[in-house]
């Protein structure tokens, strides 16, 4: 069953997988679902693998699942991105987009409206902070076009985001001094 909003969601800093987000399908109206697909097959024992978190653009026609999902809009406009440069672990948060491309879908054994976010490999000037980025969407997504490009950025912050309690603008906060820069 979709949970439509009733309101004017608030903005979130921290969306963590299998937690709920803002969507927008096809009729124009926001839902509520959960940041991850429920995957159709079973492992041995019957258990399942992890939530479908992300789908690669260019495997969605060639995963049925994927296939079979319907487009929307995931209300967010940047992501996290760690890496481990030198000795530290550095953040970042890559930005840039005002929505992003996703696919919905109900598997029967839960019955719970989910998303996974379509990705593709980072552009080459992002290429040191992460290797994929979510693509980027708009109302054209919806119809049945193609994804819109982004001017994505990215901005060093701290790693106050890790804890899923935190969900405040200091989650996106660059770090204190900019014109320090990173020490690797």
């Amino acid at each position: 069953m979709l949970e439509r909003y009733t309101h004017t969601p608030t903005r979130r800093f921290n969306i963590a997988p299998a937690q709920r987000a803002p969507i927008k399908l096809r009729d124009g109206e926001l839902y509520e679902m959960r940041w991850g697909l429920l995957s159709p097959w079973r492992g041995h024992g019957g258990v399942r693998p992890p939530l479908i978190r992300t789908a690669p653009r260019n495997a969605i026609p060639l995963t049925p699942v994927l296939a079979r999902a319907e487009r929307c809009l995931v209300r967010a406009d940047g992501v996290y991105a760690k890496a481990k440069l030198g000795k530290g672990v550095h953040t970042w948060w890559i930005h840039g987009a005002t929505a992003f491309a996703g696919l919905v879908g109900t598997h029967n054994d839960d019955g719970i409206a989910s998303f996974a976010l379509v990705t593709m490999r980072a552009p080459p000037a992002l290429a040191m902070y992460t290797d994929v980025v979510p693509v980027g969407a708009d109302e054209a997504w919806l119809a049945g076009g193609e994804p819109c490009d982004v001017a994505w950025r990215a901005d060093e912050i701290t790693r106050y985001f890790e804890d899923l309690a935190h969900d405040d603008e200091r989650c996106v906060a660059p770090l204190s001094n900019p014109a320090q820069g990173s020490l690797f």
